[in-house]
Formats: structure tokens, C-alpha cells, sequence
């Protein structure tokens, strides 16, 4: 539209509009509280769309708590419910105290503290995983030397060599670590 109407200014103004949009949609700010042996959850509110009010739920409930990295926190599972948290990669100093403090207080109860690649392996899922990330690595990289072969390098074949194949990689030695260590 700012190219039409001959204004990069609009331009710019649409895409800031752009972001905010997909923040509003997407982030949420959860607080979480430990009292009296409960864990209790409060969405921040928005004026639209707010997220779905969350259940206080027993500590001594807890039957498995994902986190991933030892840093990210996944999911908290009890008996009949699974509370999906999925703080952000971007930490803030309280998430880390939160999840250091519920893995203590969830020592004393024999709660499973697993990884996001653990709860693959539970449904059964990581080995066909492993197999699809192997399929999509070995293409991506004959795909690419292919078109570098027969076309010479463009600076488009520079996405996927910097941005996909690595985390494919990476991907693909964190399964094939999980799967060797199920064996034992």
C-alpha cells in the first residue's frame, strides 16, 4: 500500500501496525503463584480475545512437568489435566527462581521432570521423527547443491544453508541422542 500511494512512511506505519496486531494476539503474560501447596495461574487481561482462565491446581497433583533445556518451561501435568505454559526463549529473571523452585518442591512428590523430545519418545513419535528430519536434511542438501552445481550460488540457497539445515542438524542429533539413550 505505501508503495502505491508513493509513501514509505505509510508503508512503515501499516507494518508497525502489523507487529503490534500479532503481539496483542499472541503474547500473554501469565503469573504464576505458589501458595499453600497450590499453584495458582493469572492471565494478565486484555480488552479482546484473553486467554482461558486456568484451574489452581495441588502441587502434591503433579505427575509431570516438561522443561525444556533446563531452562524453558513446557507443560505441568496432573492426573487429569495438562496445563501447557511455553514461556518464551526471551527469559525474564523470575521464570528461572519459578522453575528452579517448583523442580524442589516437586522432588518430595516423585513428579517426572522430562524434555519436549521425552514426551515425543512417551507417544511414540520420535523415531518416525527422526526418520521425516533425516529425509528433509538429506534433500535440502542435494537440493541446494544441485541448484548451487547448476545455477552457481544465489543468495537465496543462503537461507536454507544458514537457516534450515542447521537447526534440521541440530534437531536431528537431539532425537538420535534421546533414541540411543531409550535403548539403554
Amino acid at each position: 500500500m505505501g508503495a502505491e500511494l508513493n509513501s514509505i512512511l505509510i508503508g512503515l506505519f501499516l507494518f508497525v501496525v502489523y507487529l503490534l496486531t500479532i503481539y496483542y494476539f499472541v503474547v500473554g503474560h501469565l503469573t504464576i503463584t505458589i501458595d499453600n501447596g497450590q499453584l495458582k495461574f493469572d492471565w494478565t487481561r486484555k480488552l479482546i480475545f484473553n486467554y482461558d482462565d486456568i484451574a489452581p491446581i495441588n502441587i502434591a497433583d503433579i505427575k509431570t512437568i516438561v522443561i525444556d533445556s533446563g531452562l524453558l518451561l513446557r507443560k505441568i501435568a496432573t492426573v487429569d489435566t495438562t496445563i501447557k505454559i511455553n514461556n518464551a526463549k526471551v527469559q525474564q529473571k523470575e521464570a528461572h527462581k519459578f522453575i528452579y523452585e517448583l523442580v524442589n518442591l516437586t522432588k518430595e512428590n516423585n513428579v517426572r521432570e522430562i524434555d519436549s523430545w521425552d514426551e515425543w519418545a512417551d507417544k511414540g513419535y520420535i523415531k518416525t521423527a527422526y526418520k521425516i528430519n533425516t529425509i528433509i536434511l538429506v534433500l535440502a542438501t542435494v537440493l541446494v547443491t544441485f541448484f548451487i552445481i547448476k545455477k552457481g550460488f544465489n543468495s537465496r540457497h543462503l537461507f536454507l544453508v544458514l537457516l534450515l539445515i542447521p537447526q534440521l542438524f541440530l534437531y536431528g542429533q537431539q532425537m538420535k541422542q534421546k533414541i540411543k539413550n531409550d535403548k539403554k
